[in-house]
């Protein structure tokens, strides 16, 4: 159990300079706010960074003032205006209902019809719980980039390839390393829109960078400011012990 509770009750009993959140998936993640609101050392990357990670208006206006390209996208509570903006950005769209952890309702829906039965059928719209939906890219690869920054520079320790096709959920695709179907235009692409986030977030650690990339160009869907599921596969296949290097970095 992971809880603000037993995080304490744990450092109640030892001595500590800090607490590491950027290491046990999303549960200790979301506990960050609540520990720095405590006045407890956060070691990584700061408090207000992993929000503005985690909040998708928040991380898509930061996206906007890097020039970073993006799917287009927003939140909707009607299907009135849900539809609207399919109709403005064309079809297929994803959707995803923003209260669902994992990808089990996620779709891909391909026209209007199928967006009122999906939205009918599988979804409560409320304003408590809203419906993200994304332009899809036909024909796109998904990518993950997964590296370390001090704060300043970053180090890439592997750039991945899903098999399948954009639209199967990341915890069931299968990746290979390194990439194979995509350029080096798009690896150097990765690369530097990695380090643009790394350096305006401040980024101590370990982060992974979702990728979508179509006809050579490529677009940000997600950045997760901690160790990734595909860290012990990249350390696993090249060696390398790459939360060694994170801890370096969040202990500066």
């Amino acid at each position: 159990e992971i809880t603000l509770e037993r995080v304490r009750d744990v450092m109640d009993k030892e001595s500590f300079a800090g607490v590491v959140t950027s290491v046990g998936g999303q549960l200790p993640q979301n506990l960050t706010p609540l520990l720095a609101a405590c006045g407890i050392p956060i070691l990584g990357t700061a408090s207000d960074s992993i929000d503005a990670a985690e909040d998708r208006q928040r991380f898509s206006s930061l996206l906007e003032k890097l020039g970073i390209p993006q799917p287009a996208w927003r939140a909707f509570t009607t299907v009135e205006e849900a539809e609207r903006f399919c109709a403005e950005v064309g079809y297929p769209v994803l959707v995803r209902p923003s209260y669902v952890l994992s990808g089990a309702a996620m779709r891909v829906i391909p026209g209007r019809a199928d967006l009122e039965r999906f939205l009918s059928a599988a979804v409560r719209l409320s304003p408590e719980h809203p419906v993200v939906i994304s332009k899809f890219l036909e024909g796109a690869f998904e990518l993950d980039l997964d590296a370390v920054s001090d704060g300043e520079k970053i180090w890439v320790a592997a750039l991945l390839e899903h098999v399948e096709s954009a639209g199967v959920h990341s915890g069931d695709a299968i990746l290979v390393l390194p990439p194979r179907r995509t350029s080096p235009r798009v690896h150097q692409q990765m690369v530097e829109y990695a380090e643009a986030m790394a350096r305006a977030l401040r980024i101590r650690g370990p982060f992974n960078v979702q990728f979508l990339a179509v006809n050579d160009e490529v677009y940000v869907i997600e950045l997760n400011l901690r160790a990734s599921r595909s860290l012990p596969f990249v350390t696993k296949a090249t060696g390398v012990p790459v939360l060694r290097e994170a801890a370096r970095a969040m202990l500066g």
